[in-house]
């Protein structure tokens, strides 16, 4: 039921030398809207509800928040909840009561009248609305330039290869390709003993911000962990732990890890979670094994991965690769579109004779062609290993 109110003095809601916004409103409009009380801490709106009306804070003061986040202050004299108001959506933030507050409830009817019948209400509220765009881009800004700050750090943690430059027996190239500001996908190089170098691939699941404490955790106990006499199994065994103790229980990862032997010439790997690396010899590809092997942070104690062991020769070239690349699609039917490893497969016969960067450039360059421009959906990466002699 409708209440009726005083009259307040101008530079009581809305500062001194400019008009009441309750009082810009027509008799009619006052007489039928309703006046609320809440108390400190209730929630007037919630973000993502239907909302058909909208308030003009007499008394106290509010705060909105998107996801949890406050973005703004309501001050007495301020309308909110006009936008899902005006367009008949659902709200866009949460607004609650910091203190105890006094409101006037308008419907979104009478509103749309009152901008239709009153250019100064018309006027107050463009102002208001051009108002937060200003503060949702000084907003977007500071997100922006913090994403930039993300992906910088996340770039200085990739590792040189100009070492393999002119390396007397491998030729290594990389390449990754996020899908957001942050890849989710992680690639690193380690040599353990001047003949014994470490390459590891891996994918955490998702991408951006959320998949980086995964990726900086895992990078760090890789590094911390590896050493000349390390075995791929074992060293995936403790970064598996490691990741149930310390990570998200509902974040997991992809890893291969494969250590070359250039005195032995062989190559030794383990794997958890698919895909699993190719071999391009003499013109033909095959996978290096049919068994991928749990994915790191599952929540089984009793995984087990295993080390397998690959005699390498000159010419040979290993492509260890993300899913971003194999599952590849051009057009929405997973079964019809997607590349799958057999068609990545294809690409690298086609490309695997060049060497060095050319082999990573021209594979991208193929995925990006079978797609036939629809988009990328994940993050890709891959990290080719060719053995010179």
């Amino acid at each position: 039921m409708a209440r009726e109110f005083g009259e307040r003095p101008a530079d009581t809601v809305s500062g001194v030398g400019e008009a009441n916004l309750v009082d810009l409103l027509s008799p009619l409009v006052r007489a039928g809207s309703r006046m609320r009380y809440v108390g400190a801490g209730e929630v007037i709106v919630r973000e993502g509800e239907p909302g058909g009306e909208a308030f003009i804070l007499l008394s106290g003061l509010c705060h909105a928040s998107v996801q949890g986040e406050v973005v703004n202050t309501v001050r007495p004299g301020e309308l909110f909840g006009e936008i899902a108001c005006l367009e008949g959506a659902t709200r866009t933030a949460t607004v609650r009561a910091t203190v105890d507050s006094e409101m006037l409830e308008i419907s979104g009817e009478d509103l749309r009248g009152e901008l239709q019948r009153s250019p100064s209400i018309l006027e107050r509220v463009l102002r208001a609305l051009a108002h937060r765009v200003r503060d949702i881009s000084r907003r977007e800004t500071s997100i922006l330039t913090e994403q930039r700050q993300l992906r910088d750090v996340l770039e200085r943690l990739r590792p040189s290869l100009q070492r393999f430059r002119d390396h007397p027996v491998l030729s290594v190239a990389a390449r990754s390709e996020p899908l957001s500001f942050a890849s989710g996908d992680y690639y690193d190089v380690l040599e353990l003993s001047p003949t014994r170098v470490l390459f590891a691939l891996g994918d955490v699941m998702g991408h951006g911000a959320p998949a980086a404490p995964i990726l900086a955790m895992v990078r760090s106990q890789l590094h911390e962990s590896a050493s000349a006499q390390s075995r791929p199994h074992e060293l995936l065994t403790h970064l598996h732990h490691h990741l149930q103790r310390h990570g998200d229980p509902n974040v997991f990862m992809t890893l291969i890890l494969l250590i070359l032997d250039t005195e032995a010439s062989t190559a030794e790997f383990a794997i958890a979670g698919p895909p699993p690396p190719i071999l391009w010899r003499g013109g033909e590809t095959a996978l290096l094994t049919d068994q991928p092997g749990w994915t790191l942070g599952y929540p089984f104690n009793d995984v087990a991965f295993r080390t397998e062991r690959l005699a390498v020769s000159k010419g040979d070239t290993l492509v260890l690769f993300s899913d971003g690349l194999s599952d590849a699609a051009r057009g929405p039917n997973p079964d019809r579109d997607i590349l799958g490893t057999s068609g990545l497969e294809k690409i690298i016969r086609e490309v695997c004779p060049a060497r060095g960067e050319t082999v990573v450039s021209a594979l991208f360059a193929g995925v990006k062609g079978f797609r036939a421009g629809w988009p990328a959906e994940d993050d890709a990466t891959a990290l080719a290993i060719t053995i010179c002699r």
